[in-house]
């Protein structure tokens, strides 16, 4: 079977975490004029942590499902349950590294365990939609994605 991997968009804000934790954790060693070593070891676990988050978050479509990878884990939704799929920009917490993100609403709420949509971000938003819709042609999108200067769909 298979599988079309999709990166996800990364907005600047999530490269400025980086400097930001090393700066929270040696803010202490400069303002006490302590051992610095502590600072850096303490950033770096953090910063590996972020990193890891920027550089897994993907999303997939294999068969009649599609998945999303965030830091723990694939987990798996059928494409066959989307109802519709339309633009945000919300900054709620989700499997999305950028503001830019569209919102994907299923017709079964337990599949979500929530009447909330799933928002993500693919890097190449036009052929993930693409590849949806050739499984699912009954999604409703959004003018708003298809007006998009990048998702010509």
């Amino acid at each position: 079977m298979e599988i079309k991997v999709f990166k996800s968009k990364v907005d600047w804000w999530v490269y400025a975490i980086i400097p930001f934790i090393i700066l929270c954790c040696m803010a202490g060693p400069i303002l006490t004029d302590s051992d610095y070593w502590f600072g850096i070891v303490l950033s770096i676990p953090f910063c590996i942590l972020v990193y890891y988050v920027i550089v897994s978050t993907k999303y997939a479509v294999r068969g009649n499902e599609f998945g999303v990878k965030s830091l723990i884990g694939w987990q798996w939704f059928p494409i066959d349950k989307i109802e519709s799929i339309k633009r945000t920009n919300s900054i709620l917490a989700s499997a999305a590294l950028s503001t830019n993100r569209i919102a994907i609403k299923f017709s079964d709420r337990r599949i979500l365990k929530s009447s909330a949509p799933l928002e993500i971000s693919p890097k190449d938003e036009r052929k993930f939609i693409a590849d949806l819709l050739r499984i699912n042609p009954d999604i409703n999108v959004s003018s708003a994605v298809k007006e998009n200067k990048n998702s010509h769909i």
